[in-house]
Protein backbone atom coordinates (compact mmCIF):
# COMPACT_ATOMS: atom_id res chain seq x y z
CA UNK A 1 0.00 0.00 0.00
CA UNK A 2 2.92 2.25 0.95
CA UNK A 3 4.49 1.47 -2.35
CA UNK A 4 0.99 2.22 -4.29
CA UNK A 5 1.26 5.72 -2.45
CA UNK A 6 4.51 6.79 -3.18
CA UNK A 7 3.82 6.00 -6.75
CA UNK A 8 0.62 8.00 -7.05
CA UNK A 9 2.61 11.34 -4.91
CA UNK A 10 5.70 10.75 -7.77
CA UNK A 11 3.00 11.02 -10.21
CA UNK A 12 1.11 14.00 -8.77
CA UNK A 13 4.20 15.62 -8.58
CA UNK A 14 5.36 14.75 -12.31
CA UNK A 15 2.04 16.24 -13.22
CA UNK A 16 2.17 19.51 -11.38
CA UNK A 17 6.11 20.11 -12.54
CA UNK A 18 5.20 19.68 -16.16
CA UNK A 19 2.04 22.24 -15.05
CA UNK A 20 4.48 24.23 -13.30
CA UNK A 21 7.02 24.33 -16.36
CA UNK A 22 3.98 25.59 -19.15
CA UNK A 23 2.72 28.50 -17.02
CA UNK A 24 6.34 29.89 -16.96
CA UNK A 25 6.09 32.69 -19.10
CA UNK A 26 8.67 32.41 -22.21
CA UNK A 27 12.41 33.70 -22.22
CA UNK A 28 13.26 36.95 -24.04
CA UNK A 29 14.87 34.49 -26.73
CA UNK A 30 11.57 32.32 -27.33
CA UNK A 31 9.44 35.42 -27.57
CA UNK A 32 11.90 36.62 -30.04
CA UNK A 33 11.04 33.19 -32.14
CA UNK A 34 7.62 33.72 -32.04
CA UNK A 35 7.55 37.59 -33.17
CA UNK A 36 9.81 35.94 -35.96
CA UNK A 37 7.82 33.12 -37.00
CA UNK A 38 4.73 35.17 -36.84
CA UNK A 39 6.63 37.69 -39.17
CA UNK A 40 7.34 34.94 -42.17
CA UNK A 41 4.20 33.10 -42.02
CA UNK A 42 2.15 36.34 -42.37
CA UNK A 43 4.60 38.21 -44.99
CA UNK A 44 3.80 38.16 -48.78
CA UNK A 45 6.41 40.59 -50.04
CA UNK A 46 10.41 39.92 -50.25
CA UNK A 47 13.01 42.52 -51.79
CA UNK A 48 16.32 41.55 -51.83
CA UNK A 49 19.76 43.37 -53.04
CA UNK A 50 21.83 41.65 -55.65
CA UNK A 51 24.16 38.91 -54.26
CA UNK A 52 27.73 40.33 -53.87
CA UNK A 53 30.54 37.24 -53.54
CA UNK A 54 34.17 37.76 -53.17
CA UNK A 55 37.19 35.67 -52.00
CA UNK A 56 40.06 37.48 -50.67
CA UNK A 57 39.47 41.20 -49.24
CA UNK A 58 40.78 42.56 -51.84
CA UNK A 59 39.25 40.64 -55.02
CA UNK A 60 36.70 42.39 -56.77
CA UNK A 61 32.96 41.91 -56.52
CA UNK A 62 30.80 39.60 -58.01
CA UNK A 63 27.85 40.46 -59.16
CA UNK A 64 24.64 38.28 -59.52
CA UNK A 65 21.45 40.63 -60.25
CA UNK A 66 18.41 40.05 -57.84
CA UNK A 67 14.89 40.20 -59.25
CA UNK A 68 12.09 39.74 -56.95
CA UNK A 69 8.26 39.08 -57.39
CA UNK A 70 5.67 39.49 -54.49
CA UNK A 71 7.21 36.92 -51.84
CA UNK A 72 9.67 35.03 -53.92
CA UNK A 73 13.07 36.36 -55.26
CA UNK A 74 15.66 34.56 -57.99
CA UNK A 75 19.02 35.26 -58.24
CA UNK A 76 20.52 35.03 -61.43
CA UNK A 77 17.71 32.62 -63.28
CA UNK A 78 18.26 29.71 -60.91
CA UNK A 79 18.72 30.50 -57.42
CA UNK A 80 15.05 31.19 -55.89
CA UNK A 81 14.56 32.22 -52.29
CA UNK A 82 11.25 32.49 -50.44
CA UNK A 83 10.12 34.25 -47.32
CA UNK A 84 9.81 30.87 -45.94
CA UNK A 85 13.88 30.66 -46.45
CA UNK A 86 14.46 33.10 -43.50
CA UNK A 87 13.56 31.04 -40.56
CA UNK A 88 15.45 31.27 -37.67
CA UNK A 89 14.58 27.74 -36.32
CA UNK A 90 18.47 26.01 -36.21
CA UNK A 91 20.07 29.31 -35.75
CA UNK A 92 22.18 30.82 -32.35
CA UNK A 93 19.87 34.32 -31.74
CA UNK A 94 21.83 36.73 -29.87
CA UNK A 95 19.34 39.92 -28.90
CA UNK A 96 20.62 43.34 -28.85
CA UNK A 97 19.57 46.63 -27.39
CA UNK A 98 16.44 47.94 -29.29
CA UNK A 99 17.20 51.12 -30.74
CA UNK A 100 14.79 53.66 -32.50
CA UNK A 101 11.73 51.41 -31.97
CA UNK A 102 13.54 48.41 -33.57
CA UNK A 103 14.28 45.20 -32.27
CA UNK A 104 18.20 44.18 -33.26
CA UNK A 105 19.38 40.40 -33.28
CA UNK A 106 22.36 38.74 -34.20
CA UNK A 107 21.83 35.28 -35.68
CA UNK A 108 24.52 32.68 -36.28
CA UNK A 109 24.60 29.41 -38.02
CA UNK A 110 27.18 26.54 -38.73
CA UNK A 111 27.36 23.52 -41.34
CA UNK A 112 29.16 20.99 -42.43
CA UNK A 113 29.56 23.42 -46.02
CA UNK A 114 28.94 27.02 -44.91
CA UNK A 115 27.63 29.35 -42.32
CA UNK A 116 26.30 32.40 -41.84
CA UNK A 117 26.27 35.39 -39.31
CA UNK A 118 23.23 37.84 -40.09
CA UNK A 119 22.28 40.93 -38.31
CA UNK A 120 18.61 42.28 -38.40
CA UNK A 121 16.10 44.61 -37.45
CA UNK A 122 12.70 43.30 -36.56
CA UNK A 123 9.43 45.27 -36.00
CA UNK A 124 5.46 43.87 -35.95
CA UNK A 125 4.70 42.96 -39.34
CA UNK A 126 7.95 43.17 -41.23
CA UNK A 127 12.15 42.61 -40.60
CA UNK A 128 15.45 43.48 -42.49
CA UNK A 129 18.76 42.13 -42.34
CA UNK A 130 22.27 42.00 -43.72
CA UNK A 131 23.67 38.22 -43.82
CA UNK A 132 27.15 37.11 -44.70
CA UNK A 133 27.79 33.51 -45.82
CA UNK A 134 31.01 31.77 -45.37
CA UNK A 135 31.75 28.45 -47.67
CA UNK A 136 34.33 25.89 -45.40
CA UNK A 137 33.62 22.83 -47.82
CA UNK A 138 37.12 21.31 -47.78
CA UNK A 139 36.78 20.45 -51.36
CA UNK A 140 34.24 22.70 -52.32
CA UNK A 141 34.79 25.00 -55.37
CA UNK A 142 33.52 27.75 -53.10
CA UNK A 143 35.86 27.47 -50.56
CA UNK A 144 36.70 30.27 -48.81
CA UNK A 145 34.52 32.11 -51.20
CA UNK A 146 32.03 35.21 -48.84
CA UNK A 147 28.70 36.07 -49.88
CA UNK A 148 26.64 38.95 -48.71
CA UNK A 149 22.84 39.45 -49.51
CA UNK A 150 20.48 42.13 -48.07
CA UNK A 151 16.85 41.57 -47.34
CA UNK A 152 13.30 43.20 -46.53
CA UNK A 153 10.06 40.55 -45.98
CA UNK A 154 6.82 41.34 -44.32
CA UNK A 155 3.23 41.65 -45.00
CA UNK A 156 2.15 44.58 -47.02
CA UNK A 157 -1.49 45.75 -48.53
CA UNK A 158 0.25 46.86 -51.97
CA UNK A 159 -1.62 50.13 -51.33
CA UNK A 160 -0.02 53.78 -50.33
CA UNK A 161 0.29 55.34 -46.70
CA UNK A 162 -2.54 58.53 -46.88
CA UNK A 163 -1.35 62.18 -44.85
CA UNK A 164 -2.08 65.43 -45.19
CA UNK A 165 0.65 67.21 -46.45
CA UNK A 166 3.74 64.58 -45.02
CA UNK A 167 4.46 61.39 -43.01
CA UNK A 168 7.74 60.21 -41.66
CA UNK A 169 9.21 57.11 -40.73
CA UNK A 170 12.13 56.69 -38.66
CA UNK A 171 14.45 53.14 -37.78
CA UNK A 172 17.57 52.17 -38.87
CA UNK A 173 20.30 50.32 -41.45
CA UNK A 174 22.01 47.84 -41.73
CA UNK A 175 24.75 46.85 -44.40
CA UNK A 176 27.77 45.31 -45.14
CA UNK A 177 31.25 46.99 -45.95
CA UNK A 178 32.67 46.13 -49.35
CA UNK A 179 34.79 48.06 -50.31
CA UNK A 180 38.29 46.45 -50.89
CA UNK A 181 40.07 46.29 -47.10
CA UNK A 182 40.65 43.92 -44.33
CA UNK A 183 37.29 45.00 -42.62
CA UNK A 184 35.27 43.83 -46.00
CA UNK A 185 32.26 42.64 -44.47
CA UNK A 186 31.96 44.28 -41.55
CA UNK A 187 28.75 45.66 -40.37
CA UNK A 188 27.45 49.12 -40.53
CA UNK A 189 24.63 50.56 -38.62
CA UNK A 190 23.20 53.65 -39.28
CA UNK A 191 19.56 55.76 -38.15
CA UNK A 192 17.07 55.49 -41.27
CA UNK A 193 14.73 58.26 -41.38
CA UNK A 194 12.02 58.32 -44.98
CA UNK A 195 9.31 60.67 -45.38
CA UNK A 196 6.52 60.69 -47.61
CA UNK A 197 5.41 63.70 -49.65
CA UNK A 198 1.59 64.05 -50.40
CA UNK A 199 1.24 66.21 -53.51
CA UNK A 200 -1.32 67.20 -55.57
CA UNK A 201 -0.12 65.39 -58.41
CA UNK A 202 2.39 62.37 -57.19
CA UNK A 203 3.25 60.85 -53.91
CA UNK A 204 7.17 61.13 -53.72
CA UNK A 205 9.51 59.55 -51.02
CA UNK A 206 12.68 60.47 -49.71
CA UNK A 207 15.48 58.02 -47.72
CA UNK A 208 17.85 59.41 -45.78
CA UNK A 209 20.31 57.56 -43.74
CA UNK A 210 22.35 59.49 -40.88
CA UNK A 211 25.26 58.64 -37.66
CA UNK A 212 26.36 55.79 -39.88
CA UNK A 213 29.09 53.91 -38.34
CA UNK A 214 31.44 50.17 -38.69
CA UNK A 215 30.27 48.72 -34.92
CA UNK A 216 33.51 46.55 -35.15
CA UNK A 217 35.69 49.90 -35.44
CA UNK A 218 33.43 52.65 -34.66
CA UNK A 219 34.90 54.57 -37.76
CA UNK A 220 32.07 56.97 -39.38
CA UNK A 221 30.40 56.72 -42.49
CA UNK A 222 28.93 59.33 -44.91
CA UNK A 223 25.49 60.01 -44.80
CA UNK A 224 23.40 58.35 -47.77
CA UNK A 225 20.22 60.02 -49.75
CA UNK A 226 17.86 59.11 -52.05
CA UNK A 227 15.10 62.02 -52.74
CA UNK A 228 11.99 62.39 -55.02
CA UNK A 229 11.15 58.73 -55.17
CA UNK A 230 7.82 57.84 -56.95
CA UNK A 231 5.53 55.91 -54.38
CA UNK A 232 2.99 53.49 -56.27
CA UNK A 233 1.49 50.55 -55.24
CA UNK A 234 3.07 51.00 -51.90
CA UNK A 235 6.54 50.89 -52.64
CA UNK A 236 9.11 53.19 -54.30
CA UNK A 237 12.48 52.72 -56.10
CA UNK A 238 15.36 54.30 -57.10
CA UNK A 239 18.15 52.71 -59.63
CA UNK A 240 20.74 55.42 -60.72
CA UNK A 241 23.55 52.48 -61.47
CA UNK A 242 24.44 48.92 -60.38
CA UNK A 243 25.97 49.89 -57.17
CA UNK A 244 23.58 52.92 -56.50
CA UNK A 245 19.80 51.53 -55.63
CA UNK A 246 17.42 51.80 -53.12
CA UNK A 247 14.02 49.95 -52.97
CA UNK A 248 11.45 49.69 -50.35
CA UNK A 249 7.60 48.73 -49.45
CA UNK A 250 5.39 49.91 -46.67
CA UNK A 251 3.99 47.17 -44.40
CA UNK A 252 1.53 46.51 -42.15
CA UNK A 253 -2.67 46.96 -42.51
CA UNK A 254 -2.08 50.56 -42.04
CA UNK A 255 1.42 50.78 -43.78
CA UNK A 256 2.62 51.64 -40.41
CA UNK A 257 6.04 50.38 -41.15
CA UNK A 258 8.85 50.36 -43.97
CA UNK A 259 11.71 48.64 -45.49
CA UNK A 260 13.64 48.26 -47.93
CA UNK A 261 17.33 47.25 -49.48
CA UNK A 262 19.91 49.44 -50.34
CA UNK A 263 23.75 50.02 -52.28
CA UNK A 264 26.12 52.77 -52.45
CA UNK A 265 29.43 53.43 -52.34
CA UNK A 266 30.29 50.28 -51.42
CA UNK A 267 28.21 49.40 -49.06
CA UNK A 268 25.10 47.02 -49.25
CA UNK A 269 22.31 46.14 -46.69
CA UNK A 270 18.89 46.79 -45.39
CA UNK A 271 16.61 49.06 -43.54
CA UNK A 272 13.09 49.75 -41.89
CA UNK A 273 11.30 51.85 -39.60
CA UNK A 274 8.03 52.51 -37.87
CA UNK A 275 5.67 55.43 -38.91
CA UNK A 276 6.63 58.18 -36.44
CA UNK A 277 3.78 60.63 -37.53
CA UNK A 278 -0.59 60.45 -37.34
CA UNK A 279 -2.07 59.40 -40.51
Amino acid sequence: MRTGLTIAVLAGAVALAACTRTLDPPTAEEQARETHGAIVSGANTLLMGDRLGYFATDDAVERTNTTCRGDTCAAGFISLRGVRSFGVEESELTLLRERRGVSLVRQERSGTDRGYEAYGGWLEHSLFGTRLTRFTEEAGPSRGASIVSSYSLGFSTGENPSAEGSARWEGLMLGRDLRASAGRGQVIRGDADVTVEFGAAAITADVAFTDIVNIETGAAQNDMAWRGMAVEDGGFAGRYAPGDTVSGRFYGPSEEEVGGVFERDGIAGAFGGRRTSAP
